[in-house]
């Protein structure tokens, strides 16, 4: 995008993750770099082909207080992301009732389209013929009563949004991307534009994926993009180090509350964090993997420091996707683009695992709160990161496939 008519600020964020809910937990396992990640023991994984990943469990009755009862049938994802939208607005010091709701915007990613295969596997343990093949003739007959009639309802990917603008309060303009690890970016980007235009006074961007299904994993396990293997061998894992197996998938939401600086001065909140740039690039030259050159990154990461004066030090959250192609493509293109100015990288994955389409999100928030509160992550094997006082600017990059890659620029403190 190019300039911005507004400056956009940050001042609420609310997070969902396998170390806890809320920023309390999230930053305590990031002091302490204790990956939120490991080997599966919930659900009962044995027949997975990964077995290694971020788990979530299933939030207490009380946690999602009087709306917890119509969100009962929905899919985790659902009641993980309204939490942490709620969190979000808290934070900012907006509550339902005390904005205009047509003037409030939701611009959400999510992940889950019908990966919800598990609820079809009480009716398959029932159906097998004496072949021991599915006999579809008794999945009609003995079967379909042990299939929930709101089975194929729970995990339809919009169904987030439709709980975020209505028990929020939320109904101004509305933008719902899925499927994609760069989904996020795009929602900030239309976000930034609704308040640029004046369209809205405060935006929730976020989103919300539970990847560590059977499905999901089964299906990027396929595609090869997955870390494969015993725990044993897989872990300890290190995004562009080490073998390069492949992604650890995670649980996660996370939502960031977006106005304008000028509306959150005048209402007295204090800003978190600047967005100062985004940038979107998508070639399709590939179905799976970037260029080998680094060139859309090298591309992504120019267009964030184009209107950046000096050589001024940057802390850098990269995607670290954990795919050998696809880090070594990452690292040509930030040694095109960066030259010799300092720097400090390090990727959100090492630690929190691959949360998918909520991975844009919440590697946002790990950057905030990485520069807000003096967390220093470092990633260890970045012999040209070097330790930079002072810094204040965070470039937060994501890649997915189709060589969609994304990048924002943060200004904190």
């Amino acid at each position: 995008m190019g300039a911005m008519s507004a400056r956009i600020v940050v001042t609420g964020m609310g997070a969902v993750t396998p170390y806890g809910v809320g920023l309390d937990p999230l930053v305590a396992g990031l002091r302490e770099r204790r990956p939120a990640y490991g080997a599966l023991r919930e659900p009962a994984v044995a027949t997975w082909p990964v077995q290694v990943g971020g788990w979530v469990p299933e939030l207490a009755p009380d946690q999602l207080g009087v709306i917890h009862n119509k969100l009962r049938g929905m899919g985790k994802y659902v009641r993980i992301g309204v939490l942490a939208a709620q969190q979000a607005l808290t934070a900012a010091g907006w509550v339902p009732g005390s904005y205009d709701p047509d003037r409030a915007g939701a611009f959400i990613a999510t992940g889950t389209n019908g990966h919800n295969a598990e609820g079809l596997f009480p009716a398959f343990a029932v159906s097998a013929g004496e072949d021991g093949q599915l006999d579809l003739a008794r999945l009609t007959t003995d079967g379909l009563d042990r299939i929930h009639p709101w089975w194929l309802l729970t995990a339809i990917s919009n169904n987030l949004i439709f709980f975020i603008t209505h028990f929020l309060q939320v109904r101004g303009p509305n933008t719902n991307l899925c499927q994609a690890a760069v989904a996020g970016a795009y929602a900030l980007d239309r976000a930034i534009e609704a308040l640029t235009r004046d369209e809205i006074d405060l935006a929730l961007v976020g989103g919300a994926d539970t990847p560590v299904n059977w499905q999901m994993m089964s299906d990027l396990f396929t595609l090869g993009f997955l870390a494969s293997g015993p725990p044993a061998e897989v872990l300890p894992w290190q995004p562009w180090g080490g073998a390069g197996r492949g992604a650890i998938l995670s649980d996660g939401a996370a939502f960031l509350v977006l106005e304008t600086e000028a509306r959150a001065r005048a209402r007295g909140a204090s800003p978190l964090a600047v967005v100062e740039a985004v940038a979107l690039t998508a070639t399709g030259a590939d179905d799976l993997a970037p260029a080998e050159d680094g060139a859309a990154i090298a591309r992504v990461v120019g267009e964030l420091l184009a209107e950046l004066p000096g050589e001024e030090p940057l802390a850098i959250c990269g995607a670290g996707v954990g795919l050998a192609r696809w880090d070594a493509a990452e690292r040509r293109g930030l040694a095109q683009a960066l030259g010799s100015r300092a720097h400090r990288l390090y990727g959100a994955k090492t630690w929190l695992g691959h949360a998918f389409s909520a991975s844009f999100p919440l590697e946002m928030v790990v950057a905030i709160l990485d520069l807000q509160q003096g967390l220093g992550l470092t990633h260890p094997e970045a012999d040209e990161s070097r330790k930079a006082d002072l810094v204040h600017r965070v470039l937060v990059l994501g890649q997915c496939f189709g060589e969609n890659t994304a990048g924002v620029r943060l200004l904190v403190g």
